[in-house]
Parts: C-alpha cells; structure tokens; sequence
C-alpha cells in the first residue's frame, strides 16, 4: 500500500510539473519586450500644432519647430504639421486635434484644458521689451511708453503682462503672430515689441535678436517665479507622454546651441 501510495504521489508531482512547462499557463513576458507601443491620431504619425513655419536662426519659431521635428525623429514617427494659432492653442491636445502643441507655451495654471497634459519643461523666458538700439537712451520701462504703441500676440505672455502693468497712456496693439508685429514695428507703427529674452534650462542666453534691437524692462512675469515653456501631449495618445518627458531630459534646447561646457 505505501509503495502504491508513493507512486501515486510521483505520478502527481511530475504531471504539475509537465503542466507548468506547457503553453496552458500564461507566459511572463520576453525580457526588454519594454511598455507598449505609442498610440497617436494616426498610426506612424506625431501630429503637432506650431505657429508657422519661421526658419531663421534667432527666430524662436524656428527653434520650436525643429525641437518638435527632431521629437518626432527620436520616436520614429512621421511629423504631421498643423499650423494655428498661438492663442488657446493649448486646449488643442485635449480636443483631440493634435497629439502634441509644440507653439512656446508657458506652463500656466490657467493653460491646463481637460485630456492635455504638460510636459518637462525645455527652457525658460524673462519678459522684457524689444526697441530700437537707437532708443536705447528714450526708454528704459514701460512706463515710459505713455502715448506710444507697444504690441503682443494675442494670447501670449507677453500680452497679458503689457495687459497686466501698462500705465495708462500706454496704448496696447495686439497682432496674431510676430511677423504682423515685427512689419508695423519696422513702419514704425509700434514704438516696443513685447517679447522676451529666452534662457537654456542652465541658465544660458539663447540668442534671439540683432544688433539693431535692444531688450530693455528684464523682469518675471510673476516675481520670483520661473517661468518655464513645454509641449502639451494628449493623453489619449497612449504612452505618448513619458516619451516625450524623456525626449526632453535627454535632449537640450535649442538645437542649435552648443552643449553647456562641463564644470
């Protein structure tokens, strides 16, 4: 009987381990299989909204435009482009528009739209003014554009800082983009152009006008607070949102700039 017993028990152990080497039981999952694929709009697309389509070196236009070209190159999908806007463009990955806005934004508490999320963040703005070098000596504040015309795109910082601290007197003009600011600026039609200085996560200055323009009235648009430029990803965009964190971890803005040196 107990030999029949401990047969019985051998027979049992090695039929649970047969079963547990079969396919009837589920399988754990190939080392380096990693998450699941990203899941856009369209499949092997990255589409994202931008400004327009400014080329030039010192044009921060540009520079957003080629981080977002170059973001959709790091995950192997192919860049559709859908030019807005700059005002609420934001709200546009949430609406399920795009996939990503790639137009400049600042992070602002009042920028967060249902289904959209905010990225890390790629560099950071001070708000100042730009002029003409030869004004240099007219002007030095706002407030000393009391009967002129200083202008903004709608929609941006810029726009409701001049809102925000202008003096009476000061008389606002709103535009849809640069270039329609940057053509009455060179008619003469705006004394100032509300724009910003741009800086590199480490502090850097990142180029951005000639030597015939001079930034004057450097300041926060919120004192002491950073105020810090990201994309917005749609979160139905499966998986979409740590890659492009991890895109700009690894991937310093603008392109164009040569590495900070090593300390």
């Amino acid at each position: 009987m107990r030999l029949e017993m401990g047969h019985r028990v051998m027979m049992l152990a090695a039929l649970v381990a047969s079963g547990s080497c079969s396919g009837t039981t589920p399988a754990d999952p190939a080392p380096g299989s990693g998450p699941p694929a990203i899941q856009t709009l369209q499949p092997g697309a990255l589409t994202m909204a931008i400004t327009g389509s400014a080329t030039g070196q010192l044009d921060p236009e540009a520079w957003m435009n080629r981080y977002a070209e170059r973001l959709a190159a790091d995950l192997e999908l192919r860049p559709e482009w859908r030019v807005v806007p700059f005002d609420k463009s934001w709200e546009l990955a949430g609406k399920g528009v795009v996939d990503v806005v790639a137009t400049n934004l600042a992070s602002f508490p009042d920028r967060v739209s249902p289904g959209g999320t905010f990225s890390r963040a790629f560099l950071y703005e001070q708000r100042a003014l730009r002029i003409r070098t030869a004004d240099r000596s007219r002007y030095t504040t706002i407030a000393d554009f009391r009967g002129r015309r200083v202008g903004a795109v709608t929609g941006m910082a810029a726009h409701r800082d001049l809102l925000k601290r202008a003096p009476e007197g000061v008389h606002i003009v709103a535009a849809g983009t640069f270039p329609e600011l940057y053509a009455m600026f060179d008619k003469g039609e705006l004394q100032a152009v509300a724009q910003a200085e741009y800086f590199t996560l480490d502090g850097r200055v990142i180029p951005s006008y000639t030597s015939d323009l001079t930034l004057i009235d450097h300041h926060d648009l919120n004192p002491g607070q950073r105020e810090e430029s990201v994309f917005v990803v749609r979160d139905a965009s499966t998986g979409l949102l740590d890659a492009v964190n991890a895109f700009v971890q690894r991937t310093p803005f603008p392109l164009h700039l040569p590495p900070a040196p090593a300390r």
